[in-house]
């Protein structure tokens, strides 16, 4: 008897576990079917909480991007727009650098200048032309590897090269340009000569997995794509950590990505707080009365004040008025 008692009691805890797990079971898949509620005015706030860090994210992307100035191109016009987004620099050549000088000058925008031409000038030239950009306030300066050493793989030549550059460029930020159409073991070698030398960037044009030159680059320098166009080209290679992406349209590129932003949409509205904001409109649109105040929920509610309801006469204590009867059927009877 006792072992069956035992036996009830075990199958009995077991049954009742079995409820509470099924009961949260269904508990978590109704929270999960139904998702999280907010009310109309939290949504609205919570939405454009959502739009503003998007739009702060986007112009944090784009003050990593930078704009080439190309011949036959509006200078001025590429200049504004530069600074209305905030990129951090505008790159043209030496020849066209004094149209927008004023201009870079007065926002406060940081000028690249490209010097040495496709690389094949000689170090004595590519070094005067940095001291040239120097004198008119450039910040940072551009240097083409020569392409006749690297078909040779003369590193030595080019290491000898960069260190006279280097310190030509003095306190400016020295910027190496290698050529895609090189295989990525030479440019990767290049890019460590450059991390050697002191060298702050190193640009190469985009390609698959361009990205990967960061793994080579040491001593805080810093890696740079240019020829850019998709907005998908961008997004990669901001998140994967690229310090400096040139952009040959940024503005649309700009536009395109805020886009995002205003499609964002939050999720629920719980039907509660939509019936009680349905009710207000109603009560709002009710008609009223001529001679009457308008009917709204603090109106219904107020209850008009009664008069206080008056004493009642005290009864008589004494002895010859104070008996004690009840009532038995159809009789009275005294106590």
């Amino acid at each position: 008897m006792e072992k069956k008692g035992l036996e009830k009691m075990v199958l009995s805890h077991t049954h009742d576990m079995e409820n509470t797990e099924n009961k949260t079971n269904c508990n978590d898949a109704s929270t999960k079917e139904n998702g999280l509620f907010l009310s109309p005015t939290d949504a609205m706030e919570y939405r454009a909480y959502k739009k503003q860090k998007k739009i702060g994210e986007i112009s944090l992307a784009m003050s990593r991007s930078c704009t080439p100035i190309r011949l036959g191109e509006d200078a001025q016009r590429i200049c504004e727009r530069a600074v209305r987004i905030r990129q951090a620099a505008v790159k043209a050549p030496l020849t066209s650098l004094l149209s927008v000088k004023e201009y870079l000058t007065r926002n406060k925008m940081r000028m690249d200048c490209v010097i040495g031409g496709n690389g094949e000038h000689l170090t004595k030239v590519k070094a005067y032309e940095i001291k040239l950009a120097r004198k008119n306030g450039v910040a940072e300066v551009t240097v083409a590897i020569t392409p006749s050493l690297m078909s040779a793989c003369r590193y030595t030549e080019i290491k000898r090269e960069l260190k006279k550059l280097r310190r030509a460029a003095k306190n400016m930020s020295l910027k190496v340009w290698v050529d895609k159409k090189h295989s990525f073991p030479a440019i990767a070698r290049v890019a460590r000569i450059c991390c050697e030398v002191g060298a702050q960037y190193v640009c190469v044009p985009h390609f698959d997995g361009c990205e990967r030159l960061r793994y080579d680059l040491t001593r805080g320098c810093l890696l740079e794509v240019s020829e850019v166009n998709t907005l998908e080209e961008y997004k990669r290679l901001a998140g994967a950590g690229v310090g400096r992406i040139v952009v040959t349209r940024p503005w649309d590129i700009y536009n395109e990505w805020l886009k995002e932003a205003e499609k964002i949409e939050i999720g629920k509205v719980s039907s509660a707080s939509q019936n009680a904001q349905k009710t207000e409109k109603v009560e709002d649109k009710m008609p009223q009365i001529a001679g009457e105040k308008p009917i709204t929920a603090q109106t219904k509610e107020v209850k008009p004040v009664l008069p206080p309801k008056p004493a009642l006469p005290a009864l008589k204590t004494d002895g010859e008025t104070n008996y004690r009867c009840r009532l038995e059927g159809t009789e009275l009877k005294f106590l």
